[in-house]
């Protein structure tokens, strides 16, 4: 297989998944009733809050994770085939124009649905800076311009010198082990300062030792060819560890106060709960993810014409999805069925309706110069 610059059909196939599941994510917490969710639909009964809460802790653990090691991952090769200087260029162009345009256009759609159609009031226009669900564009600038200054450094100082650990293997569990025991120190005590659901400039730091270290071992995955050397009964392994743990979060619940108080210990703070939430989310984020990397490696390796047009647009899907489940959560308020059938049905419809809208702006001249 050649590991330098393979078909990675795999790899967009994954990205469609993690694409697709975050608009599952999304309409799960406006369902769940938990997160920060504008549009509020009450749940008509007790289990789908528990039900969608635990699929969205759950895919929290690890999925925009994932999306920053891929993002980590093709950074090498784009950079060293643009050139520092174009490849700055690409990405303002890229991720500063989307969060740009969003702050403009899809910002004051989503207001004018809210004010006018949930809050039946008059609509006022936005002007502010609010990059919302692309704080995750943001960070992918902060992490970008980062790695460009050290390799402007690095090259200077020992140009053919790359840092790179494993060049012929995929780490072994003791490495992954002694990661996981690292990251959820770290997120530990990240958290003590910045619980999870403290914003700053639109970012959440509680969850940014996972993010930043996901997108450095992307890169250095890339040179070691990682990806290729991960062998069926290591990536077996960690999705059976992850099988085990993820029901484990019920041991967390347990405290002296009501279930409430306890679940806000989670969020940070000299709590055992905190480290305890801190250690499971590494664990599941590790072990998903290096199972995911086989899964869609030996199992879903080719693209037919659906998938490979699905994956073409999941850059767009993923910057214009809100507006689309926001209108479906509004056309849905009057809507008497069970809360766990609604979050399946504005899903279904969401998820094709948001490949399917942009499919259609890609058409717009110049635009896949900024949406690939």
């Amino acid at each position: 297989m050649n590991t330098k610059f393979p078909r990675l059909f795999y790899l967009d196939n994954l990205r469609v998944y993690l694409t697709i599941l975050v608009i599952l994510h999304h309409t799960a917490m406006a369902y769940s009733g938990t997160g920060e969710w504008s549009i509020v639909d009450p749940a008509i009964d007790n289990i789908s809050p528990i039900f969608l809460t635990f699929f969205t802790t759950v895919n929290q653990s690890y999925f925009m994770s994932a999306f920053f090691l891929l993002a980590g991952y093709f950074t090498p090769h784009s950079l060293g085939k643009k050139g520092k200087a174009n490849f700055i260029k690409d990405r303002l162009i890229r991720l500063g124009i989307p969060l740009l345009l969003f702050t403009i256009i899809n910002l004051n759609i989503n207001e004018y649905l809210y004010a006018v159609y949930y809050l039946k009031k008059p609509f006022s226009p936005k002007f502010a800076y609010s990059p919302a669900h692309l704080w995750f564009l943001q960070a992918l600038l902060i992490f970008t311009a980062i790695y460009v200054v050290y390799r402007v450094f690095a090259d200077r100082i020992a140009p053919n010198n790359k840092i790179q650990y494993y060049q012929d293997r995929f780490p072994p569990n003791t490495t992954l082990m002694w990661s996981i025991i690292i990251l959820t120190v770290l997120t530990f005590a990240v958290r003590l300062t910045f619980p999870l659901g403290r914003k700053v400039a639109g970012l959440q730091f509680g969850h940014f030792v996972h993010y930043t270290f996901s997108f450095y071992i992307g890169i250095m995955a890339r040179r070691g060819g990682w990806f290729f050397r991960l062998k069926k009964r290591q990536a077996k392994q960690w999705g059976i560890v992850s099988l085990i743990v993820i029901p484990l979060i019920l041991v967390l619940m347990i405290g002296d106060g009501s279930l409430q108080e306890t679940i806000v210990k989670f969020l940070g703070g000299m709590h055992w709960q905190a480290f305890g939430y801190a250690l499971w989310e590494t664990i599941l984020f590790i072990g998903i993810t290096v199972f995911l990397l086989y899964f869609f490696r030996d199992h879903f390796c080719k693209a037919g014409s659906l998938l490979r047009s699905m994956a073409k647009n999941v850059y767009t899907v993923y910057i214009t999805h809100l507006t689309l489940l926001w209108g479906m959560n509004i056309l849905f308020l009057s809507v008497s069925i069970p809360t766990i059938l609604k979050f399946f049905i504005v899903s279904l419809i969401t998820i094709p309706l948001s490949f399917l809208l942009s499919s259609l702006i890609r058409k717009i001249p110049y635009a896949t110069r900024v949406l690939g």
